[in-house]
């Protein structure tokens, strides 16, 4: 196979991961999230402890076993970096972590909106007290290939980041005919057991490269955030949900629906049953999104978003409509 180290994008400014080797050696304790989509979160891994996250955080407990180390899987499948920054306060900066390992780069697409919104998240990571460092993980559409890390890394190295390329490891070789895909994917992008053990050993192959130069140079201070390479405006974004706003309902009413698992995407959310229902938000700010629940199954309701009110219904599209 190709040496590990043709994965490692950029070893990243000493102020960074050797920030998190010295608050480990010095405090004996040490929080880590890991923020991205369903590969991160664990689709087809067969057992939770075989996952990525799972795997590569064993990193920190072996090599500092006498330290408390906690982690967080922060992973919500087919979700992308512009949903990432809106729910990165609750899901990952709340847990007060000293590194977040963050993977967006099959979900989100090589467009100029997730080079901002990618950064609008590196940048609200960054300036977070608690984190010490952020590193970014580029997985593939193995069949392909396809990724968004030409415009991720451009972020990462526009800030020094520490970034794995999982494409730039295992697709030279898939390409070259030396791999059977079945062992690593079953459906062409999530990971089999054997994926998602690649993808540790390529984190923490860089762990033990970045851990070498730590104890042989020593910790850097945090370096200050240079001015945004985008216009990075989704870096305060926030997430409005039943328990923490108060809309004007009409036929609406806060879902209660118990969520299967933390990272049910719609938990907290409104929903509404009859035709005519209305629910009013009164926010503001220069991007406004709006998350809602598609179906393929008909009939299916019809939703109108208005914003500022600038549509006005007649009585009859009114009555037509149900926003859920």
């Amino acid at each position: 196979m190709t040496d590990k180290n043709v994965s490692i994008m950029n070893i990243g400014s000493m102020g960074y991961l050797p920030q998190v080797f010295k608050k480990i050696e010095n405090e004996k304790k040490l929080s880590i999230v890991y923020l991205g989509g369903s590969i991160t979160m664990g689709c087809n891994a067969t057992k939770t402890e075989l996952r990525y996250v799972d795997r590569s955080a064993k990193w920190w407990q072996t090599n500092f076993p006498d330290a408390e180390i906690s982690y967080f899987n922060a992973g919500i499948g087919a979700t992308t970096s512009q949903f990432g920054v809106a729910r990165v306060q609750e899901h990952v900066l709340d847990k007060q972590p000293d590194l977040v390992f963050v993977e967006f780069s099959v979900n989100d697409s090589s467009s100029p909106l997730f080079m901002e919104t990618y950064e609008s998240l590196v940048r609200r990571l960054l300036k977070a007290e608690s984190v010490k460092a952020v590193v970014l993980i580029n997985n593939l559409f193995y069949n392909t290939g396809e990724n968004a890390q030409g415009i991720h890394n451009a972020i990462g190295l526009h800030y020094d980041l520490p970034i794995v390329s999982v494409r730039n490891y295992i697709f030279p070789e898939i390409q070259l005919g030396n791999v059977c895909l079945a062992d690593y994917t079953a459906d062409m992008l999530h990971s089999t057991d054997l994926g998602h053990k690649m993808i540790a050993d390529l984190i923490c192959n860089l762990l033990d490269t970045e851990y070498s130069y730590y104890k042989k140079l020593g910790a850097e201070k945090k370096p200050s955030l240079p001015e945004p390479f985008t216009a990075s405006r989704y870096e305060d974004a926030q997430r409005f949900q039943n328990y923490s706003c108060s809309p004007v309902m009409e036929g609406f009413e806060p879902d209660t629906h118990a969520a299967e698992q933390w990272s049910d995407p719609f938990k907290g959310g409104w929903v509404a049953h009859k035709q005519g229902s209305c629910i009013k938000f009164n926010v503001s700010g220069s991007i406004i999104m709006l998350q809602y629940r598609k179906t393929i199954n008909k009939p299916a309701p019809v939703a109108y978003a208005v914003i500022d009110v600038l549509r006005r219904y007649t009585a009859e599209q009114r009555e037509n409509t149900l926003l859920r």
